[in-house]
């Protein structure tokens, strides 16, 4: 059975069952309309760090920041106005009407567009073979982090950003009838990254998972892990967390996995972390198994230490260690 999914680790999981993370999963229109509620943000603009704003209904929308750095994209939007209640990515699901229940000037929706093309129709709209979309909370309750990545890791010719283009960005707010649309014009970053390939093995009993390459730059880590004997049909229960030669944890940004991209039917899993400090020697790939609520479940809430932590049982044969330096 073909499929593809988002995969997370412990943070982005822990964000989910507190209801923090939104993620965009149906294709939208190309042709919505934006009326005046646009903006044009240059190249320059952003090098300088200026803000490109929108207003409509007394809320005003700006992104300070766009960068691609070959990773992944990464844009912070912030908002502003009055009477604004709760945090611009808070939503709650409501189980009564099966809909996300949010207050005014939260996020509802974002569309992306690359060189005029929306991200879900590239690829042929297969989850596998399209680029990844998701949103955070910033550092404030009035700030968010839009993020993607290309499907370029996940086996076979797959789409890659190319090096330059023209990215469109439709943010929906709750409350506002019309999209806050910014045009940004996209480079890749010309620092040079570390490229490595270990070719990393380990196995655990049927399970095997294949360190492929990292990528990593000054603002982001790049994982690719190809994984072997799963049962098909069902999502492993294998999870990640990555840290460094001192002991500190990677974010997880954004991950993918599907077995849709090769013939043999491999899991390639890819994962956007946050970039190492300048003084790590190496990162480690720990594998666990995260325990539930309810005993001996498989599915359902997770349970979660006196920190709010996933409580992990750890699958020690499949930790990896890879020297940076």
């Amino acid at each position: 059975m073909k499929k593809g999914y988002k995969v997370m680790t412990t943070a982005a999981l822990a964000g989910m069952i507190l209801g923090g993370a939104g993620w965009v999963t149906a294709a939208t229109d190309a042709q919505a309309a934006a009326g005046k509620a646009s903006v044009a943000y240059s190249a320059a603009e952003q090098k300088a760090g200026k803000t490109a704003e929108v207003t409509q209904n007394g809320i005003t929308l700006g992104v300070s920041e766009a960068l691609y750095d070959g990773n992944y994209l990464k844009i912070s939007v912030k908002r502003s106005g009055q009477g604004l209640i709760g945090g611009i990515t808070d939503s709650k699901f409501d189980e009564k009407s099966q809909e996300y229940i949010r207050e005014k000037g939260a996020i509802k929706a974002i569309q992306i567009f690359i060189d005029g093309k929306d991200i879900y129709t590239i690829g042929g709209e297969s989850l596998g073979k399209r680029p990844s979309l998701g949103w955070r909370p910033g550092p404030t309750p009035d700030a968010a982090i839009v993020e993607l990545s290309d499907p370029s890791w996940l086996g076979g010719q797959q789409y890659a950003f190319p090096d330059k283009f023209k990215l469109t960005a439709k943010i929906t707010l709750e409350g506002v009838e019309k999209p806050y649309t910014f045009e940004l014009a996209m480079q890749k970053s010309t620092g040079s990254p570390i490229v490595l390939k270990p070719n990393l093995t380990k196995t655990s009993g049927k399970l095997t998972y294949n360190l492929s390459k990292l990528n990593l730059t000054s603002t982001s880590t790049r994982v690719l892990l190809i994984q072997k004997g799963y049962e098909k049909g069902k999502p492993s229960d294998i999870m990640f967390e990555f840290v460094d030669d001192q002991g500190r944890k990677l974010e997880t940004l954004s991950g993918m996995g599907t077995d849709e991209n090769n013939k043999d039917g491999d899991m390639y899993e890819d994962y956007v972390l946050s970039a190492l400090e300048k003084d790590a020697k190496s990162i480690t790939i720990k594998a666990y198994k995260p325990e539930f609520m309810e005993p001996g479940a498989t599915s359902g809430l997770f349970k979660l230490d006196e920190n709010g932590e996933i409580v992990k049982q750890e699958v020690k044969e499949l930790e990896m260690t890879v020297k940076v330096k």
